[in-house]
């Protein structure tokens, strides 16, 4: 929890974001020796916050981090040793916070993200089912998603009927569970030693950026992923777009008939330069993990 209090203090701010932490105050936080320092380095550093501002932030911060303090949520922020340095790749758009609710240990694990849509084909269904059992019964790999309707709740809630430990990335705070009827879903993940993430307070609710926001946390943080079934202008695109860019190995399901499910996007990673690997069989797929073993996730450990 290294200057979490300060991070909160600049969140709570007005007008001040993730980016102008990064690129505006990035410095006067890294020197400050606790909150009343940073307070005062601030308004040494400029001055169009008043006194009353920063007393009310200042009050509003205590608050927020006694709650967090006494909850059952832990914290890492971005200058902890245990911050997931897999994340340093995305510059400034990493998390400053990282709001953890469950098992710390299962976010240094092998992984692989199994995504896809909301609504799956029952070829889908049954592929992922089988899959994701696969994975989780053979490898040591956690399995990672977002714990949304469809592919995300297959490959939650598959892993955890095996007993085994599954991620959850949230666009919301930890303690929102969206949709509702998943609650049970997110307590079973963390009974089965994985844990809820979000870069978001506890408390705060999704909005479309942060569905963005979380999509390339996901792309960051998996050593690989696997896209089950997606349309072109999905949201699942969002990850694997930051997979690219990312330079992540990127695995899609491809059946022999790809107009029986919504298999737009699939085609569209296959046929365009994702360098992604299709998945015809389970059997080469898991041949084709196997080679990928740990060294990417060692690799994005030592980066």
């Amino acid at each position: 929890m290294e200057k979490f209090k300060e991070i909160l203090f600049l969140k709570s701010l007005k007008r001040v974001g993730k980016a102008t932490i990064y690129g505006k105050y990035w410095e006067i936080l890294n020197n400050s020796q606790g909150l009343e320092d940073l307070i005062i380095n601030i308004q040494e550093f400029e001055s169009k916050f008043s006194q009353d501002d920063l007393q009310k932030t200042k009050d509003l911060v205590e608050q927020s981090y006694e709650y967090i303090l006494n909850s059952n949520i832990d914290v890492i922020t971005v200058f902890d040793e245990n911050y997931p340095t897999q994340l340093e790749i995305m510059g400034n758009k990493r998390p400053l916070i990282l709001y953890v609710k469950g098992n710390l240990e299962a976010l240094s694990k092998p992984n692989i993200a199994v995504i896809g849509t909301r609504k799956p084909s029952n070829l889908s269904q049954k592929f992922e089912n089988e899959v994701v059992k696969e994975i989780v019964n053979i490898s040591n790999r956690v399995v990672v998603s977002g714990l949304a309707l469809g592919c995300d709740k297959i490959a939650h809630q598959t892993t955890v009927d095996e007993n085994k430990v599954t991620i959850a990335i949230l666009p919301s705070g930890v303690d929102v569970i969206k949709p509702a009827k998943h609650k049970k879903l997110a307590e079973q993940i963390i009974e089965t030693e994985g844990c809820l993430v979000s870069e978001y307070e506890p408390n705060k609710s999704a909005f479309k950026s942060t569905y963005v926001e979380r999509d390339q946390i996901t792309a960051a943080f998996s050593d690989a992923i696997l896209v089950v079934e997606c349309g072109i202008k999905s949201g699942t695109m969002h990850t694997v777009d930051a997979a690219k860019k990312f330079d992540k190995q990127i695995f899609c399901y491809s059946p022999n008939n790809l107009n029986i499910g919504s298999f737009d996007g699939n085609k569209y990673i296959l046929d365009y330069n994702y360098n992604a690997i299709p998945i015809e069989s389970i059997d080469k797929f898991l041949e084709d993990l196997n080679n990928i073993n740990a060294e990417s996730h060692k690799s994005n450990q030592q980066t």
